[in-house]
């Protein structure tokens, strides 16, 4: 802005004192603990204020890293506009939401997944102009891209008005692939996120845009990546909408502590929708899965000690924590729910690379290592294999 000083900073120092800051928030937690086991009330305070001031130099240091995402607007608009003349198709990009400010590091690696998506939904989606006029459209379709931040997250909504997903052509096109079977009659949401399997593509013809069956797999991957998620809604002749979710920032986030046996584990907050107990005479079937009603509506669960391999704790009254992710609900049952924690999330180690079921680790108040769970990766797992959901 006129009249305000800025100051050139490079991002390495500001990667600098993120990093020094996932520290202090790690030792101030361990601070917490101390003045906790000490029940020293002055103590205490002082630690509610250095609390306050950690807490306070997270948000600006994060806020500095922040960026508009209406810097690559325009970049998606001249896409979408050579994409036009390329297909001979009249289509117009539509955005909202700019001004939703986004960290820079997850906006760099995030511009290219954005434009395959924009891609495929004027190539994919739209159709040819004289198609739209016999379907009662206008003759121009319209793709619409939008950005928010909702409960801490972003959100990033890529919207066609075009011909939208044929299901029945992806399951068969699935079973031709050997994705599923040909007795199996998964939903439409299900189906939907096959569009993301490596190599699959629907389309007729190979062109310079699509159908050579990439893209899409790397779009999942990239925003896997960022501890995103992907979700994929479709009416046939209305149209298709991709949602994308995302942290606010990759270094630090709000977690929920939960215990199974010895071991303690986070489930990313923005993926918990609520926590429950019930009791294991509470259980019903459905099609072959177990089954937990909350409030008239039938979850499918899974013990987690169970999917991880782990040994599961019995002792009637089980407590369930309700995840979700890419459109998906799931209970998770674990021995105990600890709370809430402000997590430093650090990298796995080159020896811990293929354990997908994580996306990260963090060193909790007494010293020890929490794994951080992928919730997205854990479901899609769990729910494309049918493991522990039929136990």
């Amino acid at each position: 802005m006129a009249g305000q000083d800025t100051v050139r900073v490079p991002s390495a120092k500001l990667d600098s004192i993120l990093d020094q800051l996932g520290e202090l928030v790690i030792a101030q937690a361990r601070l917490n603990q101390t003045a906790a086991r000490l029940g020293d009330a002055t103590l205490e305070g002082l630690v509610e204020e250095v609390h306050r001031l950690v807490t306070g130099l997270r948000d600006t240091t994060l806020s500095v890293r922040m960026l508009p995402i209406e810097t690559v607007f325009g970049k998606f608009r001249r896409v979408v506009r050579d994409l036009s003349t390329e297909l001979g198709k009249d289509v117009v990009l539509v955005t909202d939401g700019g001004e939703t400010e986004i960290d820079k590091n997850v906006l760099d690696r995030l511009s290219e997944p954005l434009v395959h998506m924009i891609r495929n939904s004027a190539d994919h989606g739209i159709e040819a102009a004289a198609d739209r006029l016999a379907a009662g459209k206008p003759a121009q379709g319209r793709v619409r891209l939008s950005a928010s931040q909702d409960a801490g997250e972003i959100v990033i909504v890529i919207e066609d008005d075009g011909r939208g997903l044929d299901h029945e052509r992806i399951r068969l096109k699935a079973i031709e692939r050997g994705l599923l079977t040909a007795e199996a009659r998964p939903s439409e949401a299900a189906l939907a996120q096959m569009i993301f399997a490596p190599g699959f593509s629907t389309a007729e013809k190979v062109s310079s845009v699509s159908g050579r069956g990439v893209g899409m797999d790397a779009v999942l991957s990239a925003i896997t990546g960022l501890r995103g998620t992907v979700e994929v809604t479709s009416r046939r002749g209305e149209g298709t909408r991709l949602t994308l979710r995302l942290p606010l920032s990759l270094a630090i986030i709000d977690g929920l502590l939960v215990r199974l046996g010895p071991d303690v584990f986070v489930l990313p907050l923005i993926a918990v929708e609520e926590c429950v107990e019930f009791d294991v005479t509470e259980l019903t079937r459905n099609s072959g899965r177990r089954m937990l009603r909350i409030r008239d509506h039938l979850v499918p669960f899974v013990d987690l000690a169970d999917a991880l391999e782990g040994t599961v704790e019995n002792d009637g009254r089980r407590r369930v924590v309700i995840v979700r992710a890419e459109g998906e609900r799931m209970g998770l049952v674990v021995d105990d729910i600890l709370g809430q924690h402000q997590t430093v999330i650090k990298p796995m180690s080159a020896y811990h690379a293929d354990l997908d079921d994580f996306a990260g680790a963090t060193i909790l108040a007494d010293g020890t290592v929490a794994l951080i769970l992928d919730v997205a990766m854990l479901l899609r797992r769990l729910g494309g294999t049918g493991i522990s959901l039929a136990a």
